[in-house]
């Protein structure tokens, strides 16, 4: 006699049905209508939104300045959303040597300030993990000021004068030695005196500590805000011939980083159009993010104007290279590698500075973005 099977071995499938059909039969033999089971639908499984790629931004001047908007506003204006990431800016308050150090450190993923920083180590044999990847300025940003009344006319004037830098051994001091050089004068010609920016250094100049300010326009802009009275001085030829104001990121981001960075730099780039062609909208922006950059004590018409003056004087700076924001033109490189001192220690300058995101960062349209800043309303 045959022997019959346990339901325990009986295959999944084989039990489902049976199950099925005994109840058919139970339903149908109690009158009922029945409706054959249909197979579910699978469940659609909405695609998940990417966490959002995180980098960290140093910045050199205060947070909400008039110079320098771009930085930051592209949260407010959806660029950072658009990008999906979260960035986390920061200032040093033009302390660049802490800029340098956190970068360095690995505190901090991007670096908003000069190439100088890395190239001078580099020419000393030291591997810096760093290199340029935008470019700001398409001209040297360094300005020299004095008081309207001041006997300093020419750069030759300079000889035995008092100079305020933000910082001894900055960027700042071997830029004045080269403006001392191409006035026919030497390095040892004028004092150096650390004021810091901004007002210090104009307070400096004011009680007449010291004779002449050097510093970037970025960091001249507050003292027109606060109301200072100051001329410019001329400027060397050389100064129009060198790109400033690199954005410096390490060169061993994960991938991860590397996209938010490419990302942020788009947004960046975005930002500096909107600025462009609404610069009072980028300093309202500004002004709502950091309450603290509007100045105090200041009518607010009259505060809106001189940081939009500060601002159109500061971005007339920048501008693209080839057809392409943040380009860096190799001969600029070279040229600054050369005002540096350091081009014949450096092997190979490929190593400190890069195109290869430039046309990522570029791809965004132009038009789109003006028009949102012409119809922008606070």
């Amino acid at each position: 006699m045959a022997r019959s099977l346990h339901p325990i071995h009986a295959t999944p499938a084989k039990t489902w049905t049976a199950a099925i059909g005994l109840i058919l039969a139970l339903v149908v033999a109690c009158g009922g209508n029945v409706t054959a089971p249909q197979p579910s639908a699978q469940p659609q499984l909405s695609a998940q939104p990417q966490p959002k790629g995180k980098i960290t931004v140093a910045f050199g001047l205060p947070l909400g300045n008039p110079s320098n908007p771009f930085a930051w506003i592209g949260k407010e204006l959806g660029y950072f959303d658009e990008e999906n990431i979260e960035v986390d800016v920061q200032s040093t308050s033009g302390n660049n040597a802490q800029a340098d150090a956190m970068l360095l450190s690995g505190q901090i993923d991007i670096g908003i300030f000069g190439l100088d920083p890395v190239l001078r180590p580099a020419a000393a044999g030291r591997s810096i993990p760093a290199r340029a990847v935008f470019n700001v300025q398409n001209r040297s940003q360094y300005e020299g000021i004095v008081l309207p009344d001041s006997p300093i006319k020419t750069l030759a004037d300079l000889k035995g004068k008092k100079v305020a830098i933000p910082e001894l051994g900055g960027s700042l001091e071997p830029y004045v030695n080269e403006v001392l050089k191409s006035a026919g004068l030497k390095v040892g010609d004028v004092q150096y005196l650390a004021t810091g920016i901004g007002v210090p250094m104009g307070e400096a100049i004011k009680r007449g500590d010291a004779d002449v300010g050097y510093a970037t326009r970025g960091q001249i802009g507050p003292l027109e805000t606060a109301g200072y009275k100051f001329r410019f001085l001329p400027r060397p030829q050389f100064a129009e011939e060198f790109i400033t104001g690199n954005v410096v990121a390490r060169s061993d981001l994960t991938s991860a980083k590397e996209a938010a960075l490419k990302g942020y730099l788009r947004a960046y780039a975005k930002s500096i159009v909107f600025t462009k062609e609404n610069p009072e909208a980028a300093i309202r922006i500004s002004w709502k993010m950091y309450p603290d950059g509007k100045p105090k004590g200041v009518a607010d018409d009259v505060a809106l104007k001189n940081a939009v003056n500060v601002n159109v004087a500061y971005m007339s700076y920048i501008d693209k290279q080839n057809g392409k924001w943040g380009y860096m033109p190799p001969e600029k490189i070279q040229f600054y590698a050369r005002y540096l001192g350091v081009a014949d220690k450096i092997s190979d300058l490929t190593k400190y500075y890069t195109n290869e995101y430039i046309d990522f960062v570029n791809k965004f349209d132009e038009a789109k973005v003006k028009e949102q800043a012409r119809n922008w309303k606070p």
